[in-house]
């Protein structure tokens, strides 16, 4: 919930530093080593989750990765960690330093993960409130349409779904995916309450299509694609 309220109240690359810092200044890579960290945070990390391994900061090399503007935008970098010798050559699993072993750590980095998108959810929620209770369609707020109403509810219902969720669930394996998916939805709706703003690359909303993008690298997928959530 640390992760949760600061992303809530200092946005994307705040609470980003935040959960790398719950993780042990560990974070997740793609299987080709790409990660997204708060610009010139990479010094710091201890160590690196690919490829179902932890690999240890000294045995990779950080090199800049592809240009992305909208992460840019949000204080974020992207980065390529190419490991110095061969990922099944030795390198110890249980990660960097002591704690739990990198499908662990995964499946926190998926919680935590899953806090800060509620976070900013949360945060852009009450913008998108006040945005449509600012404009009107004919005679009346946009926020009187049903329609609008409707989209609301749902943001309101996937955001308080997911912190029960974390806050009862969040160590289960499976809980990770399950809270991205809600998340998912919540997004799409909350951009969507913004109008064609919420497309624009300079709208606060941008974050959610971020957080999204670094989140698919910090969510494992479920060890068991059967199994199902009421």
């Amino acid at each position: 919930m640390d992760v949760l309220r600061t992303a809530r109240e200092s946005g994307l690359s705040t609470a980003l530093t935040a959960a790398v810092r719950h993780l042990d200044f560990t974070t997740p890579c793609s299987d080709k080593g790409f990660c997204v960290l708060p610009g010139r945070m990479a010094p710091e990390m201890r160590g690196w989750l690919m490829a179902g391994r932890a690999v240890p900061g000294e045995r990779v090399t950080v090199r800049p990765g592809p240009r992305h503007e909208l992460a840019e935008r949000e204080g974020l970098e992207v980065l390529q960690v190419v490991p110095r010798e061969g990922l099944d050559e030795g390198l110890d699993a249980a990660g960097p330093g002591p704690g739990p072993d990198s499908r662990e750590r995964l499946a926190l980095a998926g919680t935590l993960y899953a806090a800060l998108r509620a976070g900013l959810a949360e945060a852009l929620l009450e913008r998108a409130v006040a945005h449509v209770a600012g404009r009107r369609s004919g005679e009346r707020p946009l926020i009187e349409r049903q329609l609008v109403r409707a989209k609301i509810a749902d943001c309101v219902a996937a955001i308080r779904a997911c912190e029960l969720l974390l806050t009862t669930s969040g160590a289960d394996p499976y809980a990770a995916y399950e809270l991205h998916r809600r998340l998912d939805a919540a997004d799409a709706a909350l951009t969507n309450l913004f109008g064609g703003a919420g497309y624009l690359a300079d709208h606060p909303v941008r974050s959610l299509y971020v957080a999204a993008y670094v989140g698919s690298l910090w969510v494992a997928p479920p060890q068991d694609p059967g199994q199902e959530w009421s």
